[in-house]
Formats: C-alpha cells, sequence, structure tokens
C-alpha cells in the first residue's frame, strides 16, 4: 500500500517499535497477559490514539493508514496488533457515538494509553447471532443492572473499561444497547485467561456480571439502540484483521522464501526446485489479493467516514476482506510449515506459529462462515 509522507512515517515507527519491543515480551512470563510496559510503548508513539480525533489527543488515522499500522505489527507478533485494534475499534465507537461528557472525560485518557479498552459482545450461546443475547440490562433507580456473561473478551482482566452489549428490552436485535463498563464496577468478576493455540500476547477471558450497578451516564448512544453501534465497530474491526492477517502471511511467505534460498539437497537450493516455486507463486498471489481486499475495504471505509456518518457499515466489502485475507493467511502460513519440512514443525523457527495465530483470525470478528452469509446476502438481496 503505497501511503503519504506522513502516514509512511507512522508505519515507519510503528515497524522499529515491533522489531525491537515484541521480541521482550515473546517468553512464558509474559505469555496470556497484556504487558503494561508494552501498551505503554505503543501507546507513546500514539497507537492508542490511532481512532480517536486530534482534538482529545489522537492520531485520527485514516482506515487505509491504520490497516497498514496493523500489518506491520502482526509482521513481528500477531497478539499485540490483537488488543490494539479491538482498543481502537472501542476508542473509535466512544468518538462517534459518546455524548460530550463522556467524550471528554474517556477519550484523552484512551489515546494516552492511561485507560485500555475492550469489546464484549460475545456469550456462551451468542457468538456470531447477536439477537441471541441472554445478558439483561434491568433498569433501576438511577441506571441500570447487569446480569449475564460473556465469552472470548480479548484483554479481559487487563482491560480499564468494557464496552458490553446487553439487552434492554424483550424485542429483537433493536432491544440491545451498548454500556460503558469500568472494570472496578462492583458485581463484575472475570476468569482466569483461556489457553489457547495462539496469539499469546492477547488474552482472552470471561465476564461475569451479577447485578451490576451502571449510571445511566454509561449508556453509549441511544437506549435500544446498541445493535447498531455493534455494526459500525465490527465493520471497521473485521479490516483490521485482514490487515493482520496480511501480516502474518507476508512473514511466513518471508521465511519460506529465505529457507527455499539456504537449504540445499540434491545438491542444489530447495528454491530451484519447480513443484516448490509453484507453491511460493501461489502464496504470493493470494498475499497480493488478501493486500488489494484490504485497502479496497480500508477506502470505502474511509470515503463513508468522509460523509460524517456515525454509523459506518461497509459490511460486503469489509466481510470480503476479513474472509478472504484470513483465509489466505491460513493457505500461506501452512504452507510455509509445509515448505521448511521438519523444521516447519520445530518451535524454534517461527512458522508453525504464524499457522497457530492464523487460525484464529479466520474465527474472531465474525467466523468467515458467517462472513460468507453476510456477502451472500448482501449480493442476493
Amino acid at each position: 500500500m503505497t501511503q503519504p509522507a506522513h502516514d509512511q512515517l507512522i508505519v515507519e515507527t510503528v515497524e522499529k517499535l515491533s522489531r525491537t519491543e515484541f521480541p521482550k515480551y515473546q517468553n512464558e512470563t509474559y505469555y496470556n497477559t497484556v504487558p503494561r510496559e508494552l501498551f505503554k510503548s505503543l501507546s507513546d508513539v500514539g497507537l492508542a490514539g490511532l481512532s480517536i480525533p486530534e482534538e482529545f489527543g489522537g492520531l485520527d488515522a485514516s482506515a487505509k493508514t491504520t490497516a497498514a499500522v496493523f500489518e506491520t505489527m502482526a509482521r513481528f507478533d500477531a497478539g499485540p496488533a490483537i488488543f490494539i485494534s479491538v482498543h481502537a475499534m472501542v476508542s473509535g465507537l466512544i468518538a462517534r457515538c459518546a455524548n460530550d461528557t463522556q467524550r471528554d472525560d474517556l477519550l484523552p485518557r484512551l489515546a494516552t494509553g492511561e485507560l485500555l479498552a475492550a469489546f464484549a459482545l460475545t456469550e456462551p450461546h451468542a457468538g456470531s447471532d447477536a439477537q441471541a443475547l441472554s445478558t439483561e440490562a434491568v433498569k433501576a433507580d438511577g441506571g441500570f443492572r447487569l446480569k449475564g456473561s460473556k465469552i472470548y473478551i480479548t484483554s479481559a482482566g487487563f482491560a480499564d473499561l468494557y464496552l458490553v452489549f446487553a439487552k434492554t428490552s424483550s424485542g429483537d436485535k433493536s432491544g440491545i444497547s451498548a454500556f460503558i463498563v469500568p472494570s472496578s464496577t462492583a458485581g463484575l468478576t472475570i476468569g482466569k485467561p483461556e489457553k489457547k493455540m495462539g496469539a499469546e500476547l492477547s488474552p482472552i477471558a470471561s465476564l461475569y456480571f451479577d447485578n451490576a450497578f451502571v449510571p445511566d451516564s454509561a449508556l453509549l448512544g441511544p437506549l435500544h439502540e446498541g445493535f447498531k453501534v455493534a455494526l459500525s465497530g465490527l465493520a471497521g474491526g473485521r479490516v483490521n484483521i485482514a490487515a493482520c492477517a496480511n501480516g502474518i502471511a507476508i512473514a511466513a511467505l518471508d521465511a519460506a522464501k529465505q529457507h527455499l534460498k539456504e537449504r540445499h539437497q540434491f545438491g542444489k537450493p530447495l528454491a530451484d526446485f519447480q513443484g516448490l516455486q509453484f507453491m511460493v507463486a501461489d502464496m504470493y498471489q493470494k498475499l497480493q489479493g488478501a493486500r488489494l481486499l484490504t485497502q479496497h475495504a480500508a477506502d470505502e471505509l474511509d470515503n463513508l467516514r468522509a460523509t460524517g456518518s456515525k454509523t459506518i457499515n461497509t459490511r460486503l466489502s469489509s466481510s470480503v476482506a476479513k474472509c478472504f485475507a484470513t483465509d489466505a493467511a491460513m493457505s500461506i502460513t501452512t504452507d510455509a510449515v509445509q515448505l521448511l519440512g521438519g523444521a516447519g514443525y520445530i518451535k524454534e523457527y517461527v512458522v508453525e506459529k504464524y499457522m497457530r495465530d492464523a487460525k484464529m483470525l479466520q474465527i474472531v470478528e465474525g467466523a468467515n462462515q458467517i462472513q460468507r452469509m453476510i456477502i451472500a446476502r448482501e449480493l442476493l438481496g
């Protein structure tokens, strides 16, 4: 992706920081955590404020620049890219949907990294089907009481505030509302981080609400219109996940190319074998297609945001980018493992990590089967 000079400087800064800082935390001491020192380093170069307007101390970066940032981060580790992506999504929703008091209070602290934000939508029986939410927000004197649970929440246990979606009426999706819930809220408890196969620096855990009281001022956007808020965030989130997938794929392809040039069999480099050349050619084609689709989806987001719309929903392009890029990353990383042979199965050679991380991206922000449903419905009306 070609970047303007200012945006290119941002990407170069992110690359340098990722190259030097991420390795410090890629060990058992920090796995299943959000290292606060790392979050501070990322915040110090402005990444906590990617989606926050400049008047509140943010970068107000375009979707195209944001995608380039996450692609760059994911080349070095998908974990930090994921928790910053979620933070940026929630910050962007607050910037667009909050009232003046909420913006003035939260956005400056989100931009500096004083606060880490998380997105709490998924439930044990309601992942892609938001209409099936069972978490309730029951009206009480001066606010609401939250009852229910959320699962697989990125940064749970480390975030300072959660954007929680709950039923506020017995109707369909129009009866969902969004609430800004501080981590210190009485009645909110958090489960242990889940043991998962990849993205070790992006922990997930469950949230439990036992009559957790939040004041009326915690409501983000109009009552009963939280589903629109969620959709507005998911479009940008899917573009960012596509960008993360591209970053992983770039790293895997680079590792495979280097191995093919250095490893010799039957008296010549593996790179000279036509069968392996064909695999590399296919990997490259998938990667370039994924990057172009991601850029197209980011451009559509930027064009829509330029209209001043508070609800951003580019369902078709963002779903196409997310689905294609994450499937491409899964294919490319699997082929990278194969091209490295026995070394590909050894942790020391990293490509097995790329494959594990890529699998997660086919599931988060709406599993790719859901993306295909969205694409088909958009095409067929």
